[in-house]
């Protein structure tokens, strides 16, 4: 027979391994809202953006403030996926890019890279990369957007042309065609936004 100070004892375990639990996922709640603060705190001032909304649609789409440099490769990305799928002859310009921006294998950059290179990326990634670049544009003087603009667009329309093509001629695809146009009219302070890219 289970006495009366036996059924106490289990109820007051079983509440006290409830509020153990609440406890730990309360803990841990605090910890992932600290910790989300501290990444919008580090990608504000590695981006100078102070826009908490872009923000985080870039935290959203994976960037912190180990991973900006990846954003830089987002319209590479996007050229490669235009046709649905990434060709091994696109892949590479895109590395080396990322190589010659400091982006090392093992590094948290290098693996969202990878992650954007083997599954096609959401819509959201372009229309996140177009949010951020719009930002940035605006701080910049007239000559460092040229700049930024030909080594955007010389990269892109390097990796749509490292596959297709038939018989050395058109190597672009209707599809590559319209995300360049996209990337430049991003890129273009005069020209009102343009629609993202299906």
């Amino acid at each position: 027979m289970v006495t009366k100070d036996a059924f106490t004892d289990r109820r007051q375990a079983l509440e006290d391994e409830f509020f153990h639990r609440v406890d730990e996922r309360l803990i841990s709640d605090m910890r992932a809202k600290k910790e989300l603060e501290t990444n919008r705190q580090q990608l504000a001032e590695v981006t100078g953006i102070s826009d908490s909304h872009l923000i985080d649609e870039l935290l959203a789409a994976g960037a912190n403030a180990e991973t900006v440099a990846a954003l830089s490769l987002v319209p590479l990305v996007l050229v490669a996926w235009a046709d649905g799928k990434m060709d091994p002859e696109e892949r590479r310009p895109i590395l080396a890019a990322a190589h010659e921006k400091g982006i090392t294998e093992g590094t948290p950059a290098a693996d969202l890279l990878e992650h954007w290179l083997s599954v096609k990326p959401k819509k959201k990634l372009a229309l996140t990369w177009k949010h951020y670049i719009t930002d940035l544009i605006t701080r910049m003087s007239d000559e460092s957007l040229l700049t930024l603009r030909a080594d955007i667009m010389d990269r892109a329309r390097a990796v749509a042309n490292a596959s297709g093509g038939v018989l050395g001629f058109v190597k672009t695809t209707i599809d590559e065609r319209r995300v360049l146009s996209f990337l430049d009219e991003v890129l273009s302070r005069d020209v009102a936004l343009p629609r993202t890219p299906k």
